[in-house]
């Protein structure tokens, strides 16, 4: 993670889970909302820690994805693909906010180095639909503009 982007998540009292790659120092400043893993860490023991940096910072409303692709909420997790997960990013960084149908294009394209149909956007937002029953959270459409990620009702 870049060191901007923890500070952003520090600021804002969020949890962040550090994953340190190789003989990378842990750092010496971590604050009770962060905690820090090395790869390769279990699924189960990565579930664990975030469940437990949710409950410690009282965030565990709001969804978590963490490195591998998993994504968090109320108790209960899901995997996502690559796709799905880039996706979740643009949801995730204003959750409960629109995100433009262009926002989601361009979180494709950068994955996928190629120009993203109206049509795929509409089948990942099914799919990702489909995956988000498993959390109970949802997808709300805003006709003509984007979606916005929910709580399920």
């Amino acid at each position: 993670m870049q060191s901007h982007e923890r500070d952003r998540l520090r600021e804002a009292g969020l949890p962040c889970l550090l994953v340190l790659e190789g003989q990378t120092a842990p750092p010496s400043d971590i604050s009770p909302t962060e905690d820090w893993v090395r790869p390769p860490v279990a699924r189960l023991d990565l579930a664990a820690r975030v469940h437990t940096l949710q409950r410690r910072t009282g965030t565990d409303f709001v969804p978590a994805l963490d490195p591998t692709g998993v994504l968090y909420y109320g108790g209960q997790s899901v995997p996502m693909s690559e796709a799905q997960s880039e996706m979740m990013r643009c949801f995730l960084a204003d959750f409960g906010h629109l995100v433009r149908r262009d926002t989601l294009k361009e979180a494709l394209r950068r994955i996928n180095n190629e120009e993203v149909t109206s049509n795929a956007i509409d089948l990942h937002i099914m799919r990702l639909r489909q995956r988000l029953d498993g959390v109970r959270l949802s997808l709300r459409t805003v006709w003509g503009r984007g979606y916005i990620l929910e709580a399920a009702g």
